[in-house]
């Protein structure tokens, strides 16, 4: 029904939007990754949709690129996954990293994410391989990698980012700790990552 919109941003938090088109504010729920990627209040943004309809409500999604997009839907399209649950993950991993995480069979950053168990992680990376065989490039954001972050960095990362620092901020302080054997446990690995932020 909605493939974009666009207008002025007038709200935004982690989980939600408030665009407004000619006096009318459009809420949208989107991902923690397309939050970071907003511009500042007042400006005028373009963003991509998806309308997901129920008995008792109508729900506007958001995405910050059609990359991003159809990796919801592709979520979506797997049993067991529902519109919330596939938002979380896209909080929880970029569209590339949730690329990857399935191209590589990574159930253990697929894992990583709240609310997706193993028979969960498991059931995505099989219904998703064939369909994310053709995604061989998504667009790197920022430069970052699209190498899978292990489980210890997964949680390391979501930690910074529950701290305030940007998921760039905080994917770039990891990696540059990767490789390090000494670094054991999440916790030593956030030590590590606030010196180095």
């Amino acid at each position: 029904m909605f493939d974009y919109i666009h207008g002025n941003l007038v709200k935004k938090t982690a989980t939600e939007a408030v665009i407004d088109i000619q006096g009318i504010g459009y809420l949208l729920k989107i991902s923690l990754s397309t939050s970071e990627q907003l511009p500042d209040i007042g400006q005028e943004i373009t963003v991509k949709t998806y309308l997901h309809v129920r008995e008792d409500a109508f729900q506007l999604f958001g995405f910050i690129s059609e990359e991003e997009r159809r990796v919801y839907t592709s979520l979506l399209s797997t049993s067991g996954i529902g519109p919330k649950l596939a938002l979380t993950i896209l909080s929880g991993l970029s569209p590339e990293r949730v690329v990857a995480a399935v191209q590589n069979r990574d159930e253990s950053a697929l894992n990583a994410i709240s609310g997706v168990g193993k028979k969960t992680a498991q059931r995505l990376i099989i219904e998703l391989k064939d369909k994310f065989k053709d995604i061989t490039s998504l667009e790197i954001v920022d430069g970052l990698s699209k190498e899978s972050l292990s489980s210890i960095e997964n949680e390391t990362l979501m930690a910074l980012i529950s701290l305030g620092y940007s998921r760039i901020q905080a994917d770039k302080a990891i990696r540059k700790l990767s490789g390090n054997d000494k670094i054991i446990s999440v916790e030593e690995l956030i030590k590590q990552a606030l010196k180095v932020i």
